[in-house]
C-alpha cells in the first residue's frame, strides 16, 4: 500500500496510522508513505506522482493506493504509469475528479483559494493553522509539527485526460468520509458518490485530519477494502 498524504503533510503524519495497519493483520509486502516535494516551487502534479512511483517497490505486482484530500489527484496520475498492477483506490477525505480537474476548480467561490495564494511565499503556499480542520490544543501542535509548504503550482494544475479516466477503470473503490461542513468538496464528494453500488462509501465522524484522530478506525476500515482487493469478503 501506498499513500498520498495532504498537501503540507509529511510522512510522519501518518505514524499513528501505519502503527496501526501494520498490526492489523492485513499481510502488507510494504506500507509507504509518500514524501511530496515541500520546497521545490515547480512541482507540479507529475512530479508529485514521480514521487509517489518512487515508494512502490519495482516487483509489487498488487498495489493499492491511498489518497487523503490533495494526494488523490498525484495518486491518480500515478495510477496511468502502474497500470493494471493498480488493485485498488482508497480515497481519503479526498478530491473527487469529476467535480472539478484541478484542486482549486473544486472551490470556486469560497475564499480557500486566494487566501492560499496570498499566504504563498516564492511560490510555495505555507501550511494553515490547523484550526481550519476543526484541531485546537495538543492536536493542533502535533498536526503543525508535521507540516511543510507545498507547490501552489499543484493546486491549479489540471489533472491529464488520463488520469481523469483512471478513475473509472480501478475496482475496488472507497471513499471515507469525515467533514461534515456543506460546502466541503470532500462532503460533496461523499454525497455525489453516495447509494453508487461501484464505491464503498463511509461517513466516519472526526475531522479532517482523522488519520491522526482515529488511526484505529481508519486502518479498519483500510483493512475492508484490502480484503477486497483480495478477493475476499468482509
Amino acid at each position: 500500500m501506498q499513500i498520498s498524504p495532504g498537501a503540507w503533510s509529511r510522512p510522519q503524519q501518518w505514524d499513528p496510522f501505519c502503527a496501526c495497519m501494520r498490526g492489523h493483520g492485513a499481510h502488507l509486502q510494504s506500507l509507504a508513505v509518500t514524501a511530496w516535494p515541500g520546497h521545490n516551487p515547480d512541482a507540479g502534479l507529475q512530479a508529485h506522482a514521480e514521487a509517489v512511483l518512487a515508494g512502490i517497490p519495482p516487483e509489487a505486482e498488487n498495489v493499492v493506493l491511498l489518497g487523503h484530500s490533495f494526494g488523490a489527484f498525484p495518486m491518480l496520475e500515478a495510477a496511468v504509469t502502474l497500470g493494471e498492477r493498480v488493485k485498488g483506490l482508497l480515497l481519503i477525505d479526498a478530491f473527487l475528479p469529476e467535480l472539478g480537474a484541478s484542486i482549486f476548480a473544486q472551490s470556486e467561490g469560497s475564499s480557500g483559494p486566494e487566501a492560499i495564494r496570498a499566504a504563498t511565499i516564492d511560490g510555495l503556499a505555507q501550511p494553515p493553522d490547523p484550526a481550519i480542520w476543526g484541531l485546537s490544543g495538543v492536536r493542533a501542535e502535533a498536526a503543525r509539527a508535521v507540516m511543510q509548504p507545498h507547490a501552489l503550482r499543484a493546486f491549479e494544475e489540471e489533472l491529464s485526460p488520463a488520469a481523469l479516466a483512471a478513475i473509472d477503470t480501478i475496482r475496488p473503490r472507497g471513499f471515507i468520509n469525515a467533514s461534515a461542513h456543506a460546502r466541503s468538496p470532500f462532503r460533496r464528494a461523499f454525497e455525489a458518490l453516495q447509494g453508487r453500488p461501484d464505491w464503498l462509501s463511509l461517513q466516519i465522524e472526526g475531522s479532517h485530519l482523522f488519520h491522526l484522530e482515529r488511526p484505529a478506525a481508519l486502518a479498519y476500515w483500510c483493512g475492508q477494502l484490502l480484503r477486497m482487493a483480495a478477493g475476499r469478503s468482509f
